[in-house]
């Protein structure tokens, strides 16, 4: 049998995961894929089967190479399907990996694709001429702001009104039914701004009329993480000239507004759009019980912008029914 590649992304009903991260957390709580477990946490009470092995930790420790290699390998012997997150080492690179999939005849996917940028420049192109759906760009402070969480949640709540799309930038973004996924870590510098233009253009050409574009990291984040593949500021720059954004959101992972409104100033600037509305990422404030409202209110009346805590949905259906329909 031949093992076949996805070079899109690949159907997944049942999985068993890696490891539990903020990727597992998402895939939990927006995909429709059903979890039996966790390979690195409780793999000895696994009993249910699955048809996918998900490697979910993107970046790995040299030590972690090997594990990494050696684990998928097991799983394709099991028969297992491979959805890979890991950012720098694709199965597509491994010809043991290759290898053994074309042995047992399993597919496998890889999310980062340097090559991505080649399935969107007809899009980009035709994105120049026009691009009809207004774009939102979620922007963020740094990482772990809530960034992909804000983008999916939005995409849900104003679904109820629009017809939403979606280009997300994480491993795990189609499975969370983001239309189009683009890793812009691993792509040539020189194309990246254009592949997420592209993406959104491919979406747009589904006759959306808001398309939510999750971003990366901050702007102010550290571009020399070396061997990461995180690329901090530069990729997330990149994000924000490439999706032409019509507004911004801003995820923020603190509650120090002298911070939130540097990030502001600057985007307003580099981009010349607004930034409507901040989300908080409530989990990492969870001391502060009910002063955490007011804190919000206080931040609100500052910078005259509204501030929502999408997960723990304070203020977030004022700010979809009152603020944000109003200006699409």
């Amino acid at each position: 049998m031949i093992g076949k590649i996805y070079r899109d992304v690949m159907i997944v009903r049942s999985a068993k995961l890696s490891h539990k991260n903020k990727v597992s957390e998402g895939l939990e709580r927006f995909s429709n894929i059903k979890i039996v477990g966790y390979h690195f946490e409780d793999e000895k009470y696994l009993e249910e089967d699955y048809d996918t092995f998900i490697w979910t930790k993107e970046i790995l420790e040299p030590s972690e190479i090997k594990t990494w290699e050696e684990t998928i390998l097991k799983e394709m012997e099991k028969g297992k399907n491979i959805y890979n997150m890991a950012r720098l080492y694709r199965i597509a690179d491994n010809h043991r990996l290759v290898f053994t999939a074309e042995e047992y005849g399993i597919e496998y996917f890889d999310s980062s694709d340097p090559q991505a940028f080649q399935r969107y420049i007809y899009y980009a192109k035709l994105g120049l001429e026009k691009i009809r759906g207004k774009v939102i760009t979620v922007m963020g402070t740094g990482r772990k702001s809530g960034k992909f969480t804000t983008s999916l949640i939005l995409k849900r709540e104003l679904g109820r009104y629009f017809e939403v799309g979606g280009v997300g930038t994480e491993p795990h973004s189609k499975l969370c039914n983001m239309e189009e996924m683009v890793i812009p870590q691993v792509i040539p510098l020189c194309h990246v701004a254009s592949t997420i233009f592209g993406a959104i253009k491919k979406v747009d050409l589904k006759d959306k009329d808001v398309i939510l574009v999750s971003s990366q990291t901050g702007i102010f984040s550290d571009p020399l993480e070396v061997g990461t593949g995180r690329g901090g500021g530069v990729v997330s720059l990149s994000i924000l000239y490439g999706s032409k954004p019509d507004y911004i959101i801003l995820a923020s992972n603190t509650l120090n507004v002298e911070e939130i409104e540097r990030h502001i100033k600057v985007l307003e600037m580099l981009s010349n759009k607004k930034v409507i509305g901040i989300t908080i990422n409530g989990r990492r404030f969870k001391n502060l019980g009910e002063n955490y409202r007011e804190i919000l209110d206080k931040i609100s009346k500052r910078l005259n912008i509204p501030v929502v805590d999408v997960v723990k949905r304070t203020y977030l259906e004022e700010f979809i029914d009152e603020y944000i329909c109003n200006i699409l």
